[in-house]
């Protein structure tokens, strides 16, 4: 589900997956209206439902956010691997996530692939160490099949097979695995 109608990533992606005739692993949804958003705990024609939000907590942003948290039994709170993004997190747990008693993990993406990069990633692994923030030990590394993923339509699962989209596949796999042993374990 894409619930962020200012950037459209998913929405975007998904229409050209179907233009090139891509067929993604997954349904997809760019409903944004509160009375369906309320109802997302009803929906039992699906296992797990992902929904891509507003990486902002403007008003009108932080109400559909609430409105998919109010229904939702994990959350997955991505951030990249500098300094500055620790605080926004810190906001988006406080005011949206802990109110709501929902167990959740963040997990480090957009990792470059150089000696800088790695070395603000374990930095950001202190940083959320430090802040007591439940993480994911699986780390997104940077490649730029991802980054063109969203004009091709491609999903990770369907990149051409080279070293470097195999290596992206096991970071995904690596964090579903992670992800799924959470929940398999009443995901706290």
């Amino acid at each position: 589900m894409d619930l962020d109608p200012s950037q459209r990533t998913l929405t975007d992606w998904a229409e050209t997956a179907d233009e090139q005739g891509i067929a993604l692993p997954f349904d997809f949804t760019d409903e944004n209206d509160p009375a369906v958003l309320r109802q997302l705990r009803a929906a039992d024609s699906w296992d797990t439902i992902f929904v891509d939000t507003p990486g902002n907590l403007e008003p009108s942003a932080a109400e559909r956010i609430g409105l998919v948290l109010d229904s939702t039994d994990f959350a997955v709170l991505p951030l990249e691997p500098q300094p500055a993004s620790i605080r926004p997190l810190l906001r988006t747990i406080k005011s949206l996530v802990e109110p709501r008693g929902i167990s959740y993990r963040a997990v480090i993406s957009r990792v470059g692939r150089n000696e800088a990069s790695y070395a603000r990633k374990d930095d950001t692994f202190k940083a959320l160490d430090g802040a007591e923030i439940p993480h994911l030990n699986t780390w997104i590394r940077e490649y730029i099949a991802h980054s063109d993923a969203q004009g091709t339509g491609e999903v990770v699962t369907n990149y051409a097979p080279t070293r470097n989209t195999s290596l992206a596949v096991d970071d995904f796999m690596s964090a579903a695995l992670e992800l799924t042993t959470i929940w398999a374990n009443g995901g706290k």
